[in-house]
Protein backbone atom coordinates (compact mmCIF):
# COMPACT_ATOMS: atom_id res chain seq x y z
CA UNK A 1 0.00 0.00 0.00
CA UNK A 2 1.27 3.35 -0.49
CA UNK A 3 -0.28 4.79 2.29
CA UNK A 4 -1.39 2.48 5.60
CA UNK A 5 -4.80 1.81 5.99
CA UNK A 6 -4.97 3.01 9.47
CA UNK A 7 -3.63 6.64 7.79
CA UNK A 8 -6.37 6.63 5.28
CA UNK A 9 -9.01 6.51 8.37
CA UNK A 10 -7.75 8.38 10.53
CA UNK A 11 -7.73 11.20 7.64
CA UNK A 12 -10.89 10.33 6.38
CA UNK A 13 -11.82 10.68 10.12
CA UNK A 14 -10.53 14.20 10.41
CA UNK A 15 -11.72 15.49 6.75
CA UNK A 16 -15.67 14.17 7.46
CA UNK A 17 -16.61 17.41 9.40
CA UNK A 18 -15.11 19.95 6.53
CA UNK A 19 -16.46 18.04 3.70
CA UNK A 20 -19.63 17.79 5.16
CA UNK A 21 -20.32 21.36 6.45
CA UNK A 22 -19.46 22.30 2.69
CA UNK A 23 -21.28 20.28 0.74
CA UNK A 24 -24.60 22.31 1.77
CA UNK A 25 -22.84 25.11 -0.11
CA UNK A 26 -22.22 23.41 -3.18
CA UNK A 27 -25.10 21.96 -3.17
CA UNK A 28 -26.71 25.13 -4.10
CA UNK A 29 -25.10 25.71 -6.74
CA UNK A 30 -23.76 22.00 -8.19
CA UNK A 31 -27.40 19.79 -8.33
CA UNK A 32 -25.24 17.26 -8.44
CA UNK A 33 -26.07 14.25 -5.98
CA UNK A 34 -22.97 14.74 -3.09
CA UNK A 35 -23.20 12.97 0.37
CA UNK A 36 -23.96 15.30 2.94
CA UNK A 37 -24.46 15.01 7.09
CA UNK A 38 -27.87 15.07 6.09
CA UNK A 39 -28.07 12.57 3.61
CA UNK A 40 -26.30 10.23 6.11
CA UNK A 41 -29.24 10.60 8.62
CA UNK A 42 -31.82 9.82 5.95
CA UNK A 43 -32.87 6.08 5.71
CA UNK A 44 -31.34 5.47 2.40
CA UNK A 45 -27.97 5.86 3.94
CA UNK A 46 -29.46 4.24 6.67
CA UNK A 47 -30.05 1.24 4.62
CA UNK A 48 -27.93 0.78 1.99
CA UNK A 49 -24.57 2.52 2.09
CA UNK A 50 -23.23 0.67 -0.85
CA UNK A 51 -25.77 2.46 -2.96
CA UNK A 52 -25.01 5.92 -1.71
CA UNK A 53 -21.51 4.86 -2.44
CA UNK A 54 -21.86 5.32 -6.30
CA UNK A 55 -23.52 9.09 -6.04
CA UNK A 56 -20.05 10.65 -5.20
CA UNK A 57 -18.25 11.86 -8.32
CA UNK A 58 -16.70 14.78 -6.52
CA UNK A 59 -14.83 13.50 -3.33
CA UNK A 60 -11.48 11.08 -4.69
CA UNK A 61 -11.11 9.76 -1.08
CA UNK A 62 -14.64 8.25 -1.05
CA UNK A 63 -15.39 7.50 -4.26
CA UNK A 64 -15.72 3.62 -5.98
CA UNK A 65 -16.56 4.30 -9.93
CA UNK A 66 -19.25 1.34 -10.50
CA UNK A 67 -19.81 2.94 -13.71
CA UNK A 68 -16.80 0.94 -15.34
CA UNK A 69 -18.08 -2.43 -17.47
CA UNK A 70 -14.45 -3.80 -16.60
CA UNK A 71 -14.66 -7.10 -15.31
CA UNK A 72 -14.80 -7.55 -11.11
CA UNK A 73 -11.25 -9.09 -10.84
CA UNK A 74 -11.50 -11.75 -7.80
CA UNK A 75 -14.45 -10.16 -6.34
CA UNK A 76 -17.47 -11.27 -7.94
CA UNK A 77 -18.99 -12.02 -11.18
CA UNK A 78 -22.49 -12.45 -10.79
CA UNK A 79 -23.09 -8.72 -8.93
CA UNK A 80 -21.93 -5.81 -10.96
CA UNK A 81 -18.79 -4.59 -10.42
CA UNK A 82 -17.41 -2.41 -7.07
CA UNK A 83 -13.99 -2.99 -6.64
CA UNK A 84 -12.08 -2.58 -9.63
CA UNK A 85 -8.72 -2.10 -7.76
CA UNK A 86 -7.08 -2.90 -4.62
CA UNK A 87 -6.98 0.92 -4.08
CA UNK A 88 -10.47 0.90 -4.68
CA UNK A 89 -10.89 -1.63 -1.96
CA UNK A 90 -8.66 0.31 0.81
CA UNK A 91 -10.70 3.42 -0.10
CA UNK A 92 -13.83 1.50 0.66
CA UNK A 93 -12.76 -0.23 3.44
CA UNK A 94 -11.56 3.71 5.07
CA UNK A 95 -14.81 5.00 4.06
CA UNK A 96 -17.01 1.82 5.37
CA UNK A 97 -14.59 2.33 8.94
CA UNK A 98 -15.17 6.13 9.17
CA UNK A 99 -18.74 5.67 8.75
CA UNK A 100 -18.86 2.15 11.30
CA UNK A 101 -21.58 4.20 13.21
CA UNK A 102 -24.08 3.98 10.29
CA UNK A 103 -25.52 0.32 9.45
CA UNK A 104 -26.91 -1.88 6.77
CA UNK A 105 -30.31 -3.47 7.12
CA UNK A 106 -29.59 -7.03 6.88
CA UNK A 107 -32.05 -7.57 3.92
CA UNK A 108 -29.33 -5.47 1.53
CA UNK A 109 -27.04 -8.30 2.87
CA UNK A 110 -29.25 -11.05 2.26
CA UNK A 111 -30.41 -9.75 -0.91
CA UNK A 112 -26.56 -9.72 -2.22
CA UNK A 113 -26.25 -13.37 -1.19
CA UNK A 114 -28.84 -14.77 -2.59
CA UNK A 115 -27.38 -13.84 -6.22
CA UNK A 116 -24.22 -14.94 -5.72
CA UNK A 117 -23.22 -18.28 -7.45
CA UNK A 118 -23.14 -21.24 -4.93
CA UNK A 119 -22.02 -24.53 -6.07
CA UNK A 120 -23.42 -28.16 -3.92
CA UNK A 121 -20.94 -31.36 -3.70
CA UNK A 122 -21.71 -34.29 -1.11
CA UNK A 123 -20.30 -37.82 -0.18
CA UNK A 124 -23.02 -40.49 0.62
CA UNK A 125 -22.77 -43.89 3.00
CA UNK A 126 -19.95 -42.96 4.49
CA UNK A 127 -18.96 -45.55 7.42
CA UNK A 128 -18.70 -43.01 10.31
CA UNK A 129 -21.31 -41.72 12.78
CA UNK A 130 -22.62 -38.64 12.18
CA UNK A 131 -21.96 -36.86 14.90
CA UNK A 132 -18.07 -37.50 15.01
CA UNK A 133 -18.32 -36.76 11.20
CA UNK A 134 -20.13 -33.27 12.65
CA UNK A 135 -16.83 -32.65 14.52
CA UNK A 136 -14.45 -32.38 11.18
CA UNK A 137 -17.08 -30.43 9.27
CA UNK A 138 -17.44 -27.45 12.17
CA UNK A 139 -13.25 -27.03 11.26
CA UNK A 140 -14.26 -26.17 7.57
CA UNK A 141 -17.59 -24.44 8.42
CA UNK A 142 -17.40 -20.28 6.86
CA UNK A 143 -13.78 -20.73 5.97
CA UNK A 144 -12.39 -19.36 2.77
CA UNK A 145 -11.37 -22.80 1.08
CA UNK A 146 -8.01 -22.49 1.38
CA UNK A 147 -8.24 -21.90 4.96
CA UNK A 148 -10.49 -24.40 5.75
CA UNK A 149 -7.95 -26.65 3.81
CA UNK A 150 -5.50 -25.70 5.92
CA UNK A 151 -7.61 -26.43 8.33
CA UNK A 152 -8.36 -30.29 7.82
CA UNK A 153 -4.49 -30.57 7.04
CA UNK A 154 -4.20 -30.44 10.47
CA UNK A 155 -6.75 -31.92 12.13
CA UNK A 156 -6.27 -35.35 13.56
CA UNK A 157 -9.53 -36.83 12.61
CA UNK A 158 -9.84 -39.71 10.60
CA UNK A 159 -12.31 -38.43 8.02
CA UNK A 160 -10.31 -34.98 7.53
CA UNK A 161 -8.80 -35.99 4.43
CA UNK A 162 -12.36 -37.43 3.18
CA UNK A 163 -13.85 -33.96 3.60
CA UNK A 164 -10.89 -32.13 2.16
CA UNK A 165 -11.04 -34.11 -0.66
CA UNK A 166 -15.07 -33.25 -0.98
CA UNK A 167 -13.83 -29.74 -0.89
CA UNK A 168 -11.55 -30.07 -3.66
CA UNK A 169 -13.86 -31.78 -5.81
CA UNK A 170 -16.57 -28.91 -5.45
CA UNK A 171 -13.81 -26.13 -5.81
CA UNK A 172 -12.76 -27.79 -9.00
CA UNK A 173 -16.92 -28.23 -10.32
CA UNK A 174 -16.74 -24.25 -9.91
CA UNK A 175 -13.35 -23.86 -11.56
CA UNK A 176 -15.02 -25.87 -14.52
CA UNK A 177 -18.36 -24.21 -14.87
CA UNK A 178 -17.47 -20.48 -14.49
CA UNK A 179 -13.76 -20.11 -13.80
CA UNK A 180 -13.85 -19.33 -10.21
CA UNK A 181 -10.58 -20.22 -8.29
CA UNK A 182 -10.04 -21.39 -4.86
CA UNK A 183 -9.43 -18.08 -3.13
CA UNK A 184 -12.74 -16.77 -4.72
CA UNK A 185 -14.64 -19.30 -2.88
CA UNK A 186 -15.66 -20.02 0.71
CA UNK A 187 -17.73 -22.82 2.44
CA UNK A 188 -20.94 -21.79 3.22
CA UNK A 189 -22.22 -25.28 4.38
CA UNK A 190 -20.63 -27.94 5.59
CA UNK A 191 -22.59 -30.83 8.26
CA UNK A 192 -23.46 -33.82 8.22
CA UNK A 193 -27.03 -35.98 8.30
CA UNK A 194 -27.40 -39.51 8.79
CA UNK A 195 -27.24 -42.33 6.52
CA UNK A 196 -29.14 -45.98 6.25
CA UNK A 197 -27.93 -47.77 9.55
CA UNK A 198 -27.45 -50.99 9.52
CA UNK A 199 -28.56 -53.32 12.67
CA UNK A 200 -26.84 -55.88 13.51
CA UNK A 201 -27.03 -58.33 16.52
CA UNK A 202 -25.43 -56.99 20.06
CA UNK A 203 -24.40 -59.97 22.22
CA UNK A 204 -24.46 -59.47 25.97
CA UNK A 205 -23.54 -61.22 29.25
CA UNK A 206 -25.51 -64.13 30.70
CA UNK A 207 -27.15 -65.08 27.23
CA UNK A 208 -28.54 -62.34 26.16
CA UNK A 209 -28.94 -60.14 23.21
CA UNK A 210 -30.01 -56.97 21.74
CA UNK A 211 -29.54 -54.60 18.59
CA UNK A 212 -27.05 -51.78 17.81
CA UNK A 213 -26.52 -49.80 14.32
CA UNK A 214 -23.74 -49.67 12.04
CA UNK A 215 -24.05 -46.26 11.53
CA UNK A 216 -23.27 -44.32 7.77
CA UNK A 217 -23.71 -40.56 7.39
CA UNK A 218 -24.06 -38.18 4.39
CA UNK A 219 -22.03 -35.31 3.70
CA UNK A 220 -23.31 -31.72 2.01
CA UNK A 221 -21.28 -28.91 1.02
CA UNK A 222 -22.45 -25.56 -0.33
CA UNK A 223 -19.24 -23.60 -1.74
CA UNK A 224 -20.09 -19.89 -2.64
CA UNK A 225 -18.56 -17.22 -4.32
CA UNK A 226 -17.40 -14.54 -2.04
CA UNK A 227 -18.66 -10.77 -2.38
CA UNK A 228 -15.16 -8.83 -0.75
CA UNK A 229 -17.40 -5.45 -0.71
CA UNK A 230 -19.72 -6.97 1.57
CA UNK A 231 -17.03 -8.96 3.67
CA UNK A 232 -15.31 -5.35 4.23
CA UNK A 233 -18.34 -4.04 4.99
CA UNK A 234 -19.86 -6.64 7.91
CA UNK A 235 -15.94 -6.09 9.69
CA UNK A 236 -16.05 -4.95 13.05
CA UNK A 237 -12.30 -3.85 13.31
CA UNK A 238 -9.34 -2.56 11.13
CA UNK A 239 -7.57 -5.94 11.28
CA UNK A 240 -10.70 -7.52 10.04
CA UNK A 241 -10.69 -5.53 7.15
CA UNK A 242 -7.04 -5.61 6.30
CA UNK A 243 -7.22 -9.11 6.52
CA UNK A 244 -9.98 -9.13 4.06
CA UNK A 245 -8.04 -6.65 1.88
CA UNK A 246 -5.02 -9.21 1.49
CA UNK A 247 -7.48 -12.29 0.57
CA UNK A 248 -9.11 -9.86 -2.25
CA UNK A 249 -5.76 -9.28 -3.39
CA UNK A 250 -4.71 -12.94 -3.40
CA UNK A 251 -8.17 -13.94 -5.27
CA UNK A 252 -7.15 -11.08 -7.79
CA UNK A 253 -3.98 -12.39 -8.75
CA UNK A 254 -5.67 -16.37 -8.92
CA UNK A 255 -7.77 -15.03 -11.36
CA UNK A 256 -5.59 -13.31 -13.40
CA UNK A 257 -3.18 -16.25 -13.51
CA UNK A 258 -5.72 -18.93 -14.21
CA UNK A 259 -7.25 -16.06 -17.03
CA UNK A 260 -3.73 -16.24 -18.82
CA UNK A 261 -3.56 -19.85 -18.67
CA UNK A 262 -6.39 -20.31 -20.51
CA UNK A 263 -6.58 -17.97 -22.98
CA UNK A 264 -2.99 -19.71 -23.60
CA UNK A 265 -4.74 -22.97 -23.42
CA UNK A 266 -7.23 -22.02 -26.20
CA UNK A 267 -4.35 -20.79 -28.24
CA UNK A 268 -2.50 -23.82 -28.69
CA UNK A 269 -5.76 -25.71 -29.12
CA UNK A 270 -6.26 -23.20 -32.00
CA UNK A 271 -2.85 -24.02 -33.45
CA UNK A 272 -3.82 -27.98 -33.00
CA UNK A 273 -6.91 -27.54 -34.58
CA UNK A 274 -5.01 -25.54 -37.30
CA UNK A 275 -2.57 -28.27 -37.86
CA UNK A 276 -5.05 -31.26 -37.80
CA UNK A 277 -7.18 -29.24 -40.33
CA UNK A 278 -3.68 -28.80 -42.71
CA UNK A 279 -2.87 -32.05 -42.66
CA UNK A 280 -6.05 -33.38 -43.61
CA UNK A 281 -5.71 -31.56 -46.65
CA UNK A 282 -2.56 -32.67 -47.70
CA UNK A 283 -4.01 -35.88 -47.63
CA UNK A 284 -6.85 -35.43 -49.88
CA UNK A 285 -4.29 -33.80 -52.38
CA UNK A 286 -2.12 -36.80 -52.09
CA UNK A 287 -5.12 -39.36 -52.37
CA UNK A 288 -6.65 -37.46 -55.65
CA UNK A 289 -3.33 -37.63 -56.79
Amino acid sequence: MAQSLTSRMSRLAISTRNIFTSSSSISKHNPSPILSSSSLRTPLMHTNILRSLSTIPKLQTRTIDITNNSPDFGATSTLPPLLHSQRDAENFAAFVHANKHHKVKPFILKRRRHQLKSYIGNEKNIRHSPWRMNLVCQFAHGLTVPEALKQLMFCQKVKAPLVAKVIRRTANLADIRDGFQPSQLEVSECFTTHGTHLKRLKIMGRGRSGKKLRRFSHIRLVLREIDFPTKILEATSINQKRKWLERLAIAREDYEKARVEKEELEELERLAAEVAEKQRKEKEVESAK
